[in-house]
């Protein structure tokens, strides 16, 4: 079984990123990977304000498609963390429920692609990790929620794109978890930012500070 570097290894642009289980030691993993190939995606870091991790603009005139590109990637509650690749996971946070919270969503608004909006949230009461993805199904959204125990050393990864561009069309997927440097997910020149949260610590680079 591939741990995360190496199932990302032989895939050019899966876009962003989102994995999340358990390390061998019961600690709560959570990686988020932003790539971006236009100089709108490329034109992000990921910052930590008070806990919440922001996707935020290295150059502000540059900006375009703002409810696109800026938003909270990883917020948290008293119930809930919610690792997500756009502004949906506040929509959840705000309505309580994830199965209500991505009912008020759609896929991205950014054709011919209309990129699927992702995201992992791990619920504190029952231990479990929910993934779900909200993607474009013909003329139609089509909304799925896996739900996955935590193991001890394993986690799921899903993506936005397969390598065509078009949407992730699996189940999330099996992973091992490991201690390989992630720093390597830089050697695909098309990746920006990584943040890795272990419990209550929480990594971040951006590829300048490189």
């Amino acid at each position: 079984m591939k741990d995360l570097i190496e199932y990302l290894s032989n895939r050019t642009y899966p876009g962003r990123t989102i994995a999340a289980g358990m390390t061998e030691d019961n600690k709560l993993y959570m990686v988020y990977i932003l790539q971006g190939r236009s100089e709108n995606s490329r034109n992000r870091v990921l910052v930590n304000i008070d806990n919440t991790i922001h996707t935020f603009p290295k150059d502000e005139s540059k900006v375009q498609n703002r409810d696109l590109v800026i938003y909270k990637a990883l917020l948290e509650d008293d119930d809930y963390i919610y690792l997500t690749n756009g502004d949906q996971g506040e929509s959840i946070k705000n309505c309580g429920d994830i199965e209500e919270g991505i009912k008020e969503r759609t896929f991205e608004n950014d054709p011919p692609i209309y990129t699927s909006r992702i995201g992992a949230i791990y619920s504190k009461k029952e231990n479990v990790l929910k993934f779900f993805i909200i993607k474009k199904d013909l003329e139609q959204t089509k909304r799925i929620i896996w739900t996955y125990k935590l193991v001890p050393g394993y986690a799921h990864v899903i993506h936005t794109y397969e390598e065509d561009l078009s949407s992730f069309s699996s189940d999330p997927v099996l992973i091992k978890v490991t201690d390989s440097d992630l720093l390597n997910i830089f050697d695909n020149e098309n990746t920006i930012s990584c943040l890795v949260k272990v419990d209550d610590d929480v990594k971040i680079v951006n590829r300048g500070d490189l």
